[in-house]
């Protein structure tokens, strides 16, 4: 039987047997795992650091002059070109290893295209923003890459990524009223339902300038619009478990943690695979959806300590001991194996490219939380990353990881910030 891709009671069923699944899934430790010795850990640690100093003494050499138009230029290819190298013969991640040269260039322009388009749309958003909403549109990005789709720019996958950090930060922000953030939902609703809305400040018009990117795309009418609809409902949802939660600690169950988790990791990596324009199968909603489930559990691994002090209920704060977290990390990498067997695509080598850094971002999530789990536990984890579990707690889990705020952002200056902007002004420009 045929269902609507955005057909919610069909959804909420997919919600249930991903449920099942993950509840299924064995609590052991995986035998599925590369490793590596120690030995391979520092050699990758050597090149990842050669490439940094490489890369800091290029940015080092920008030229700042305001009449040094040419030299801006030929540095400008000196780092295209080191990019292009790094991209190569990375060997952490291995993109070069499953993507032919013609493609890596086209990660890159697609990559170019929309931050000069996110510079352009707000020259003031800063520079943790930005990055979280390049991360969600490299979600677009590497499911047109798997479905064997041009990499190529598209106005809704902008308007759609870019929505996160104009709604969850000022969702989530303490400085806003109730009554504000109250009249901010209502006005997305209303103009997802193709009402008129007036928005009251800089950052709501901002926000409806984003859902303008998507009509572009679609028009009126279209399902794009329900999609939306339950991603704003199921953002709410999880708003009102965590007061609950916070009113009443101790009382949430984890199933029903487990329901908002599915519901809104799933309808939000839905919408990104939704733009890529190709029909979806019974097993394509699984995948997708369930993906999405699986990178808001590595969200949640990887955000204990916060989830804990904030009163947060999520699958990993709710345990209450380490042994239980190594458990649920296990258990999430069985999951995540499950997930894969229903992606259907003939780029099978992305397709065990993509999992495998599944495996290493939930594995380096854990290290992030390192506190909660045991030593030996993570000491036996450890062979199974390219790098060891001290690098990453040192430097951060940076590329593996979901790159959340670690405080760089307010470190800077504001003469280093204008610096930093110019400089990727030259490098993303035509």
């Amino acid at each position: 039987m045929k269902h609507k891709t955005f057909d919610k009671d069909y959804l909420l069923r997919i919600s249930e047997a991903l449920i099942a699944d993950w509840q299924a899934a064995p609590e052991e430790e995986p035998d599925f795992l590369e490793c590596y010795t120690a030995e391979n850990q520092e050699e990758r640690e050597e090149r990842i650091r050669c490439m940094m100093e490489k890369a800091k003494k290029g940015l080092g050499e920008y030229p700042q002059s305001f009449f040094a138009v040419r030299e801006r230029k030929r540095w400008k290819i000196r780092m295209e070109k080191m990019l292009g190298e790094a991209l190569r013969e990375e060997r952490a991640l291995d993109m070069g290893g499953v993507l032919e040269e013609d493609e890596l260039w086209e990660f890159q322009a697609c990559l170019k295209e929309f931050l000069r388009k996110v510079r352009k749309f707000d020259r003031n958003l800063a520079l943790e923003d930005m990055g979280q909403a390049v991360r969600n549109y490299m979600v677009y990005a590497i499911f047109l890459a798997l479905n064997g789709k041009a990499l190529k720019y598209r106005p809704a996958a902008f308007g759609y990524s870019m929505l996160y950090p104009y709604t969850d930060n000022y969702i989530d922000s303490p400085w806003r009223t109730e009554r504000e953030k109250e009249h901010f939902n209502r006005l997305i609703e209303d103009k997802l339902k193709g009402k008129r809305g007036k928005p009251q400040s800089g950052h709501e018009k901002k926000t409806v300038e984003l859902l303008g990117e998507i009509e572009k795309d679609y028009g009126r009418p279209h399902e794009v619009y329900e999609g939306l609809l339950l991603m704003l409902e199921a953002q709410e949802i999880s708003l009102r478990q965590e007061k609950q939660w916070k009113g009443n600690r101790g009382a949430c169950r984890e199933e029903a943690v487990l329901g908002v988790s599915a519901y809104k990791g799933g309808v939000s990596v839905l919408m990104d695979r939704y733009f890529i324009d190709r029909p979806l199968t019974e097993r394509d909603l699984y995948f997708y959806y369930g993906f999405g489930f699986l990178l808001q559990l590595c969200d949640d691994l990887q955000d204990i300590s916060q989830d804990k002090e904030e009163g947060n209920p999520t699958v990993f704060s709710l345990c209450g001991t380490k042994e239980e977290a190594e458990r649920k990390v296990n258990k999430l990498l069985h999951f995540a194996a499950k997930i894969f067997e229903s992606c259907d695509t003939e780029k099978e080598k992305f397709k065990g490219f993509l999992r495998k850094n599944c495996y290493l971002l939930i594995l380096a999530s854990a290290a992030g939380s390192g506190e909660w789990m045991e030593e030996e536990w993570l000491s036996r984890m450890q062979q199974c990353l390219p790098v060891s579990m001290d690098y990453l707690r040192k430097y951060g889990n940076g590329i593996l990881g979901s790159g959340k705020g670690d405080g760089e952002e307010k470190g800077r200056t504001e003469k280093e910030r204008r610096k930093f902007m110019q400089m990727l002004d030259v490098l993303i420009a035509d």
